[in-house]
């Protein structure tokens, strides 16, 4: 489906605490264990996908922890990219870093030439050390830069391919008087090593030069994101650059979801416990569907069970879905479009398994 990401999460442990992510929030259940995916649980999930000819425009390993402390990252990325490459499973592989843990093997692992896209998104969020440790809960400030400096200049010195470097910042009342100097340093210094670059708002353009990237806050209330959104709506302005039509005319932030969601469709997460849900969003798994532990991912995510959600959710009926009920991303500009094409697609391909229900 266009537009279409699975979300893996590694771990949910992390060496920072940022204030706009759950690790940062004291005795969130989310964290009240922590460690990391089994591999096995990972190759299952790829056997499954491939032997079901399921699949995603995206496999992005991140949610709720830092990816790269996983003892087999680079296992588990080879293991992904090899099933993009023979059975076409991924349309492209990410990975979301927050830079601490960039170390030699790693570095191996990320730089190659595979026959697939890959992306490495840089969570750095800050151009100086104080506002650094502001967002990002501890100061790593030093050790990051000197990090992902490394990595640009040994991707431009080997020549490889990938990943797709994008530089992200989230805007945020504690940050934004930095938006300047962060795209000057990352800017500059690709464009000094003479690699390709360019700056965006909103959305990751198309492409495999690097990105400077500047993203809208989620928040937690309809309040504080309408606050948010004016702040990201000018601080953008003042760098000239131009963003998606729902962030440009400011649309007023509702606290409820009178819509269709593209999570149900789109965005399956699975927790590195191997449990399933339907949004980034539910750290929490209100809206659990099933466990990797006890079925595959194939028949939770295209059962009848998801399909049943699927039917409702496209009529905008949230009944017993009290997170979405409250939900007022569908109108964000961090949220995926869905389009009736695709939700007539899946609907006839879930059919014959609500006939059966």
């Amino acid at each position: 489906m266009p537009g279409s990401y699975l979300v893996v999460e590694l771990t949910n442990r992390c060496s920072l605490k940022c204030v706009h992510c759950s690790v940062a929030e004291a005795g969130h259940a989310h964290h009240a264990s922590t460690g990391y995916l089994d591999p096995a649980l990972f190759d299952g999930l790829i056997d499954d996908l491939v032997a079901s000819g399921g699949g995603f425009d995206a496999l992005i390993l991140f949610w709720l922890g830092e990816p790269l402390l996983h003892p087999h990252f680079t296992a588990l990325w080879r293991r992904a990219l090899r099933a993009a490459v023979q059975h076409q499973t991924f349309g492209k592989v990410e990975v979301h870093s927050n830079g601490t843990h960039l170390g030699e093997a790693r570095a191996q692992a990320l730089l190659n030439a595979a026959a697939v896209p890959q992306v490495l998104h840089l969570s750095l969020d800050a151009a100086t050390q104080p506002t650094y440790l502001a967002v990002k809960g501890i100061d790593r400030f030093a050790l990051v830069e000197r990090n992902v400096e490394e990595l640009v200049r040994r991707k431009q010195a080997t020549g490889a391919r990938w990943p797709r470097l994008v530089f992200q910042f989230i805007v945020g009342a504690n940050n934004h008087t930095e938006v300047g100097a962060f795209r000057a340093r990352w800017e500059g210094l690709c464009r000094d090593l003479g690699m390709p670059v360019r700056v965006a708002a909103g959305h990751v353009p198309p492409g495999e030069d690097a990105v400077v990237f500047f993203r809208q806050l989620d928040c937690p209330t309809a309040e504080e994101q309408e606050a948010s959104n004016a702040l990201f709506r000018a601080e953008m302005a003042a760098q000239g650059l131009d963003l998606p039509a729902r962030a440009a005319e400011g649309e007023r932030v509702a606290a409820e979801n009178r819509c269709a969601c593209s999570g149900f469709w789109k965005s399956p997460v699975v927790s590195w416990l191997g449990e399933l849900t339907s949004c980034t969003r539910d750290n929490l798994l209100e809206n659990r569907i099933g466990s990797l532990r006890d079925q595959p991912f194939s028949a939770l995510w295209w059962g009848a069970d998801q399909a049943g959600r699927r039917q409702r959710v496209a009529g905008g009926d949230y009944a017993g879905l009290a997170l979405c009920q409250r939900c007022f991303i569908p109108r964000s500009l961090n949220h995926s479009d869905l389009d009736e094409a695709s939700i007539a697609r899946q609907a006839a391909h879930d059919a014959p398994l609500l006939e059966m229900k």
